[in-house]
């Protein structure tokens, strides 16, 4: 699996916050509604929220600068994988699927089909989806290249 997950991180304020500045780096987080905001990470830990994952550096970079309340320097980070996600069967349950499935249908299949382990760990089903959807916007731009 090739394809590559981000995150968004927003970094706002002058000088060294250690030395008297007010610059702040915030990662956007998934809220418990849905919507997603930037915040401290000591803030989402509280709250319990996992980090915003996307499939593709521009719906990364979109959604960062939607979320922004400081107008600060927005950036979608590409995120580093992980041992325990199964990054081959999530590219074959992907290639089965058909290119039209929802994004929303998508991320219900790959949570139905996580194992125990994961589903205790909301943040390695987040970047399991993310990396799903993924492979998903590959197969997607196949189709249209190829005028299938």
């Amino acid at each position: 699996m090739n394809e590559q997950i981000f995150t968004v991180m927003e970094f706002s304020g002058r000088g060294d916050a250690m030395f008297g500045g007010s610059a702040a780096d915030w990662s956007l987080y998934t809220q418990e509604d849905g919507s997603n905001a930037f915040m401290s990470a000591a803030d989402a830990q509280r709250r319990q929220l996992v980090k915003a994952y996307f499939p593709t550096k521009k719906e990364a970079s979109e959604a960062g600068e939607a979320a922004s309340q400081r107008k600060g320097l927005i950036s979608a980070l590409p995120v580093r994988r992980v041992d325990e996600i199964p990054y081959a069967q999530l590219r074959w349950i992907v290639g089965n699927m058909h290119v039209g499935t929802s994004d929303d249908d998508l991320k219900a299949d790959i949570k139905g089909r996580a194992k125990s382990g994961m589903t205790a760990n909301s943040d390695l089903l987040a970047q399991a989806c993310a990396y799903a959807l993924a492979s998903h916007r590959a197969n997607q731009g196949l189709v249209a290249h190829f005028r299938l």
